[in-house]
């Protein structure tokens, strides 16, 4: 017995798992664009951030050099935390037309259930072959 799995639960697990694929390739395609940029310093001070939130890019005008060397550090620090909090929204954004985790779910089900399926058919061709050896043997 093939463990309650039907012949065409393996189409729709495949079809399942093309259309995760599927999104999971535009959800990359779109994450790997997205950036998020910070001002601080009256626009003096610049930062970019991705998806990640990892800085790509700091600008620095040269008139902040002169700025007190804390204060440039703080300006430096809201500028990526406001890179990073627009990236994250953005990120929120995109993920929210993400399947939700009872897909998932009911993919890994659908693993298993397909796991178990083919455990049962190996071992039955497994317990086939070796009646059509004893009977090969049986025979000469």
């Amino acid at each position: 017995m093939l463990s309650g799995f039907q012949p065409d639960d393996l189409e729709r697990i495949t079809a399942r798992a093309e259309e995760m694929l599927a999104h999971v390739e535009r959800l990359k395609d779109e994450l790997d664009v997205v950036v998020g940029r910070g001002e601080a310093a009256d626009g003096q001070v610049r930062v970019t951030a991705g998806a990640s939130g990892r800085l790509i890019d700091v600008v620095l005008a040269p008139r902040v050099m002169g700025m007190d060397s804390r204060k440039l550090a703080e300006a430096v620090l809201r500028a990526a935390q406001e890179a990073q909090d627009e990236a994250a929204g953005k990120v929120d954004e995109i993920m929210a037309g993400s399947p939700d985790a009872g897909d998932a779910g009911d993919a890994v089900d659908d693993e298993r259930r397909f796991a178990a399926m083919l455990e049962s058919f190996e071992a039955s061709m497994a317990e086939r072959f070796r009646a059509a050896d004893d009977q090969r043997r049986d025979d000469r």
